[in-house]
């Protein structure tokens, strides 16, 4: 089946969905998909609702707001501290197209969703770091989806770029309107100087209408650090792949995520970490929680180049199932081309502890509220390692969590 568009693409125009039959998109929704139409920014069908600005965290600093692909320049704030310079992504493809040719060129595009976000995604976000620069706010990029009537996918492009020695954090807030069928399609793509270190955060809570399609590919050097925290919590469909790269020696990656389902969610993550160069570190660590019958996907991979001498690679997926009827697919996936490699991984699914529930009921505490204490607690070990309070707090609000 050729991709689905209002208007065939020029770029990776023979590109067809995946299948099951593609490892990576086994557990996909296919028939959803393919119901997906994407096509070229257009003017919204309908007003933005007044109270978007309530659904979005609030914290502060620079931020950029996309709508259906476009960005909303009143809702944008591009003012930030030195060292920093936050651009749309139509007016960097604009006046500098070779600054971002990495993340527009023909041979980044392996699969149908990325060629349509290459054709589609015109506009999005740009963050440039300088050099030595400390960033001490959080940048913000938001991104909406509102379905149109005849068009209901948007494309998004984000690019983010670290000079040497610099540090920032990127929280990416993903989100969307209304109860009609639709989808986004997010692409990001990181790079990351000498000694560089970037804390990048991606919070997707679209409607249980909506499909969420998201891609973050990371290219590291020598010495820095990549640090990631997901929070896959909406839509029928969620889907969060990196694909990870440590091409240089003595860097580290360091990922990590929380997807909470209920319903008939379908929760993806699909993770490639590739150790491309010596000495380099790198730690995986996945929590699932699936409650009614919603559906856990966990793809997660580590990939020792040939020379890429001192690896130390650890890899974890552990899931908690609330119902019967729930499912988890847990596949963590090894292959060492290397020596003098230390590497592990393991993956656990488990229902809630009889013992510990027995030791809270003991001491009075309800039998409902001592499920909920034990819930939190497990997807609290990700939630708390969130450095952002407002950011933190809003997550826990999300989730239930009423002790915040």
């Amino acid at each position: 089946m050729t991709v689905g568009t209002a208007s065939p693409p020029t770029v990776g125009e023979q590109l067809d969905y995946p299948t099951k039959r593609d490892e990576a998109w086994r557990y996909a929704p296919h028939r959803l998909l393919g119901q997906l139409s994407f096509g070229p920014p257009v003017d919204l069908g309908a007003p933005v609702p007044t109270d978007l600005d309530e659904q979005i965290p609030a914290l502060g600093g620079p931020r950029i707001v996309v709508i259906n692909g476009v960005v909303d320049t009143e809702r944008t704030s591009l003012a930030g501290p030195d060292g920093l310079r936050l651009s749309t992504l139509a007016e960097t493809r604009t006046h500098r197209p070779e600054w971002i040719g990495s993340h527009i060129a023909p041979d980044q595009i392996d699969d149908a969703f990325t060629a349509l976000n290459v054709e589609y995604g015109v506009d999005g976000a740009v963050v440039e770091v300088a050099d030595g620069a400390v960033i001490d706010v959080p940048i913000h990029i938001i991104d909406v989806e509102i379905p149109d009537a005849t068009q209901n996918a948007s494309c998004t492009g984000v690019v983010i770029q670290l000079g040497e020695a610099s540090v920032a954090t990127v929280v990416e807030t993903r989100l969307g309107v209304g109860a009609e069928f639709g989808g986004s399609n997010i692409r990001t793509t990181v790079t990351l100087g000498n000694d560089a270190t970037l804390e990048h955060i991606v919070l997707q809570d679209v409607p249980s209408s909506q499909v969420h399609l998201s891609r973050i590919g990371v290219e590291q050097g020598t010495g820095s650090t990549f640090r990631a925290r997901s929070f896959n919590l909406g839509g029928s469909y969620g889907r969060i792949a990196y694909d990870v790269r440590l091409e240089g020696a003595g860097a580290t990656a360091d990922l990590s995520g929380l997807y909470f389902g209920f319903g008939d969610q379908i929760l993806d993550q699909q993770i490639d970490v590739v150790h491309a160069a010596q000495d380099c570190t790198s730690r995986q660590s996945f929590r699932g929680v699936l409650d009614d019958e919603s559906t856990g996907v966990f793809n997660g991979g580590i990939d020792v180049r040939p020379g890429a001498d001192g690896t130390d690679a650890e890899q974890s997926n552990d899931n908690l199932l609330l119902s019967d009827r729930a499912e988890i697919n847990t596949q963590p996936r090894l292959e060492i081309l290397a020596d003098e490699v230390a590497c592990k991984h393991g993956a656990t699914v488990g229902q809630l502890d009889d013992t510990a529930l027995y030791y809270l009921r003991s001491r009075g505490i309800a039998a409902d509220e001592a499920r909920r204490l034990l819930i939190n607690g497990f997807a609290d070990q990700v939630v708390d390692d969130v450095s952002i309070e407002p950011l933190r707090a809003w997550i826990s609000r999300r989730l239930g969590h009423d002790d915040v």
